[in-house]
């Protein structure tokens, strides 16, 4: 059966001025895109029988995609201690012991809190540390991130469940933080705390099937029809097998209906290598999930002060963050993945970092120019021209979160010096040089809200605050641009655009609905006041507020 969309403001996001006001769909996909005459006549023509939805003038947009995020990672998040907001190192400790009372634990139990940011804290603006846990969570092992999620905290229980001491504490370098005697104080970061998730995670197949048909559709009322996640770390040792069955088993009983494209997080050249063994090459999946990269942790987060810079941090000349390769095993890896003909997305957030990142992409290049897989960076924040132009010249994609500067805006001067931070997330530069920019969100470090995020590419404003700023107004970011970005851009990132993010013929039939005409706002503060009506996905309607 056909169905015919009529009377809506439909933006195919093909071009500037590409609109329409009428749209057929059948079997899962557009078979005409135009006005409403035409489809009349395409279904005359056709003798079909159809069924018809007005629109009534409403906003029509293609699903909107999340380039970068942490599905798996938010949809178990909505278990765990809620942290985002608290405004001390007391309030933690208060919405812990909460939890912790509402709940019968043991020590087989661990407790996981996430999304405490110090930079807020109005006591004391420092980490967490085993103390300020050991008291209220006892025997029952706990972890506590920070809402970068590049730093962890364990309470004592934790530690001995893991087996760090003063003994084991050496090993891991700088990943650890000690006291004066040598004791680790349960501050742990970026890879340390990625193999502790790992392993302490309780996903099973039956739970982590629960959690994504929920999630989904939390992401439907955003208007998200499609998703590119980092995911393999949130399985039980990371056990991507696992993941891909939980999707397999999903799409075959029709429970998966946002589209998932998995960036697989892969630690070392072994782990990569064994992957694409065991047949899991780029593509691999159907337009339901599928593999759309090689993901790589090159530095930390600037909150943190472990994104890794060329020069010192401006407020703290004792360190220019951390670097989690060397150049020669990054390359190794990247050259992996690009010998497989497999795309790698290198989370890259200092200077250093991404510098690093060019060169390690620049070197599978020229080492095997046989393959063209479209590598990427994501995060892509300290940025110089220079820097830019080298995407440009190498093709690299960016996968950026303009919700960043919402905080970033606050630290970015003291953490890089004023000159970098004049240069440093330049999204309309990106645009104006011809690189592929997508939008993302990396939820749950930011919620997967998309209003938010296009209000932040488009007015370069904070949104909290009791005080409204706007950081380098030169980098905006036009409207059609910030969602082209969430779409098309998005599309293209995954290696998709053949068959979505935008609203024509022969394109998958992922849609949204909207209740104000983004493009005809009186002011940008109704962007935030912009709800998504309905989504479709395949035609069919998975969101509704009618």
């Amino acid at each position: 059966m056909i169905t015919l969309f009529k009377n809506g403001n439909i933006h195919t996001m093909e071009n500037l001025n590409s609109k329409a006001d009428a749209f057929l769909v059948e079997n899962s996909k557009f078979i005409y895109v135009g006005n409403e005459n035409g489809a009349r006549e395409y279904l005359s023509a056709n003798k079909s029988s159809y069924n018809e939805v007005d629109l009534m003038g409403r906003l029509i947009l293609p699903g909107l995609n999340d380039s970068h995020m942490h599905f798996v990672h938010f949809a178990k998040s909505l278990r765990s201690v809620d942290l985002v907001g608290t405004k001390s190192i007391k309030e933690i400790r208060q919405r812990i012991q909460g939890w912790i009372n509402s709940r019968n634990l043991d020590s087989n139990t661990w407790v996981e809190g996430e999304g405490w940011n110090h930079d807020y804290f109005i006591d004391e603006k420092r980490f967490p540390t085993k103390f300020d846990l050991d008291d209220i969570t006892g025997e029952v092992p706990t972890l506590v991130m920070r809402a970068c999620f590049h730093i962890g905290v364990l309470n004592s229980a934790a530690m001995k469940t893991i087996g760090l001491n003063k003994d084991t504490a050496g090993k891991y370098g700088n990943l650890v933080e000690l006291l004066p005697n040598g004791e680790p104080n349960g501050v742990i970061k970026e890879s340390l705390l990625d193999s502790v998730k790992a392993r302490i995670s309780t996903l099973d197949l039956q739970t982590l099937k629960t959690i994504l048909i929920d999630a989904q559709y939390k992401a439907f009322a955003q208007g998200l029809t499609s998703v590119q996640s980092d995911d393999v770390g949130y399985t039980p040792d990371s056990d991507y097998d696992l993941l891909f069955q939980a999707f397999k088993e999903l799409d075959t009983s029709d429970n998966l209906h946002i589209r998932i494209g998995e960036q697989c997080l892969l630690t070392d050249k072994s782990i990569v290598e064994t992957f694409f063994n065991k047949g899991y090459c780029y593509g691999y999946g159907n337009d339901k999930y599928r593999v759309s990269c090689v993901k790589i942790l090159s530095d930390g987060s600037l909150g943190a002060r472990t994104a890794a810079l060329r020069n010192p941090y401006a407020d703290d000349s004792s360190t220019k963050g951390l670097e989690m390769f060397t150049q020669s095993e990054l390359n190794e890896l990247v050259l992996t993945s690009h010998r497989h003909n497999c795309p790698v997305a290198i989370h890259a957030i200092g200077d250093r970092a991404i510098e690093m990142s060019l060169d390690a992409i620049e070197y599978a290049q020229k080492s095997d120019s046989g393959y063209n897989p479209r590598h990427g960076i994501v995060h892509c924040q300290i940025t110089d021209n220079t820097l830019l132009d080298r995407f440009k010249e190498l093709n690299v994609l960016a996968f950026i979160q303009p919700i960043f500067i919402d905080y970033d805006m606050n630290i970015v001067a003291d953490r890089v010096g004023n000159d970098m931070a004049r240069t440093s997330y330049a999204w309309k530069t990106m645009i104006d040089k011809g690189i592929h920019a997508s939008f993302g969100t990396d939820c749950p470090v930011e919620t997967f809200n998309t209003m938010p995020n296009i209000y932040s590419a488009v007015t370069r404003k904070n949104i909290t605050g009791d005080e409204k700023k706007v950081y380098l107004a030169d980098e905006k970011m036009s409207m059609f641009e910030a969602i082209r970005a969430y779409t098309y851009e998005g599309a293209y990132a995954s290696g998709e655009e053949d068959i979505k993010g935008t609203i024509s013929p022969g394109k998958l039939a992922d849609f949204i609905v909207l209740d104000k005409d983004l493009f005809n706002l009186s002011n940008d503060e109704e962007i935030l006041d912009t709800h998504v009506v309905e989504t479709y996905v395949d035609g069919k309607k998975v969101h509704s507020l009618l």
